[in-house]
């Protein structure tokens, strides 16, 4: 027997159209009906108010199994089921997202206090959770190989990642430890050093890894093909080399046996480096042939990614493809770098299709490097696309509508907020050219300082010279209101405008610069 449970949605005037229309969407064992409350924005209606309606209109116990309120109401839905007799809950702040609420497994758990956002968020997110918990017990069972205490697949998923501090040699412990302890924040799974191409710095290597070795619980990689560099950083407690090429295998196989190795597409001694998929493979198989030789065996292949425009992107990705329908058994590892940074493009979408196509080739390592400006959080946006690609091949579904996403930039569709515009005075905006006087209280600097992840305001006027520091604009808003900082009504839209700015540019690492745009509009150049 097929139970149906009855829902009544309350809404206002304004939004009824929209609910109406998203309530027409819902499936399962629901009968849900809407009803008008005679003001325009139910958001703005006390509980109470809501209760002693449904009262007046002869709502009852018996009549429905639940109410369902805006999520933004005032007050606990508590009230409405002590005047009705009718469990009554929060739904979700926008109207367009009520569907989702129908696709919880468990209505009971919708809370009378808190909007059901919050409630679809915890229960999708723990219901991740649990499925990502489950592919790692699981990995364990197929092939695979330990660098330090992190299992890597022979084949994904999961997918690891791997970022790397370049030009480590130049940094000092503080800024190195720093930048390692964000990176690992953002979803390194394995930390790797870089330091001078072409030029050996063998105490810094060893000192570089113990440091990080005891200050970190994360796997350390040195990524060097100088062979001092490789034996120094395996003496100093490395969990793993790359790169292991032509040239150096030789000379460093007898350090390496112990531990993981990245073996890739590469001779130093070759003028010209192979292009084509073939090449590359050839190369690849002769250099992890002749490691295993040398009795190196906890191996990881890289055919080497090509930038794009390179002649050679797709051969490359070729190559991936093919080295591992031949030996399926050895992990890879891509540096996606390579494409990164060579693209004048946002590292977002750059990121999650590279780490997807690494997913479907195969590909269970994936190198980060976040070398220039541009490319600052591609760690946390490899992390997330790695997590993404997993639950996409848990789901067998595109990597969409996984309840964690990248959209960072834009959204997946827009939102309607409903404005009673009626007998309202209608006036198209438009710039002043009038020229604001300057407070006489005084002025601010406005800056962003990524080093310290915070927004700073400098005032200088009458008060002295003052740095305030705040993560968001409010914060540094209100310590400018306790300050009586700001005395005319322009000062303060001003600073609104551009501390928001400032803030925005904090959260997407886009450069500040006050009084400037953040983003230009889209017009095309030519």
């Amino acid at each position: 027997m097929c139970f149906t449970l009855k829902i009544l949605v309350v809404t206002g005037k304004l939004a009824a159209p929209i609910v109406k229309k998203a309530v027409k969407s819902v499936t399962g064992p629901y009968q849900v009906d809407v009803l008008e409350l005679p003001i325009t924005v139910a958001a703005l209606a006390t509980t109470e108010l809501i209760a002693n309606y449904l009262k007046k209109v002869g709502v009852k116990k018996g009549d429905y199994d639940l109410i369902l309120i805006p999520g933004a109401s005032m007050g606990s839905a508590k009230i409405i089921e002590e005047t009705v007799g009718i469990k009554a809950v929060k739904g979700t702040l926008q109207a367009t997202d009520i569907p989702a609420i129908f696709s919880l497994k468990d209505l009971s758990k919708l809370s009378p206090d808190k909007p059901a956002d919050r409630l679809l968020e915890e229960e999708i997110l723990k219901a991740n959770r649990k499925l990502l918990e489950n592919l790692e017990k699981s990995i364990v069972e197929k092939p695979h190989l330990i660098v330090g205490n992190v299992i890597v697949p022979a084949t994904p998923p999961p997918i690891r990642i791997v970022a790397e501090i370049t030009e480590a040699h130049m940094l000092s412990r503080d800024r190195l430890l720093k930048r390692a302890e964000k990176l690992v924040d953002e979803g390194a799974d394995i930390l790797s050093v870089g330091f001078e191409a072409g030029i050996s710095h063998v105490e810094r290597v060893r000192e570089t890894i113990r440091f990080l070795k005891q200050e970190l619980s994360v796997p350390i990689a040195v990524d060097s093909i100088i062979p001092s560099e490789i034996i120094a950083a395996v003496e100093a407690g490395a969990d793993m080399v790359m790169s292991l090429e032509a040239s150096n295998i030789e000379k460093v196989a007898k350090y390496v046996t112990e531990i993981p190795v990245v073996v890739i597409a590469y001779d130093s001694k070759l003028p010209v480096q192979p292009k084509t998929a073939e090449e590359k493979f050839k190369l690849l198989e002769k250099n992890v042939g002749e490691a295993l030789q040398h009795n190196v065996e906890k191996i990881i292949a890289d055919p080497i990614l090509d930038p794009i425009n390179s002649k050679s992107s797709f051969q490359s990705l070729l190559a991936y493809y093919i080295f591992k329908k031949k030996y399926p058994k050895i992990p890879m590892l891509m540096g996606i770098g390579n494409v990164v940074e060579l693209l004048d493009a946002d590292t977002v979408g750059s990121n999650a299709l590279l780490v997807m196509l690494a997913a479907e080739i195969g590909v269970s390592l994936v190198l980060v490097v976040e070398k220039s400006c541009k490319a600052q959080g591609s760690t946390y946006e490899a992390a997330v696309a790695a997590r993404m690609a997993s639950l996409a091949w848990i789901k067998n579904s595109p990597p969409k509508d996984l309840g964690i996403d990248l959209l960072i930039l834009k959204d997946k569709r827009r939102i309607e907020t409903p404005l009673d515009t009626e007998g309202a005075e209608v006036v198209v905006a438009q710039r002043s050219e009038k020229e604001y006087e300057l407070d006489p209280l005084g002025v601010f600097k406005i800056r962003v300082n990524y080093d310290e992840e915070v927004i700073e305001a400098l005032y200088i006027g009458r008060k002295g010279k003052i740095l305030i520091k705040g993560k968001t604009a409010r914060e540094i808003r209100d310590e400018i209101l306790r300050r009586n900082l700001v005395s005319t009504l322009s000062h303060a839209f001003y600073l609104g405008i551009e501390l928001s700015k400032a803030e925005e540019a904090l959260i997407i690492g886009k450069n500040y610069i006050q009084e400037k745009t953040l983003f230009r509009k889209r017009k095309l150049p030519f």
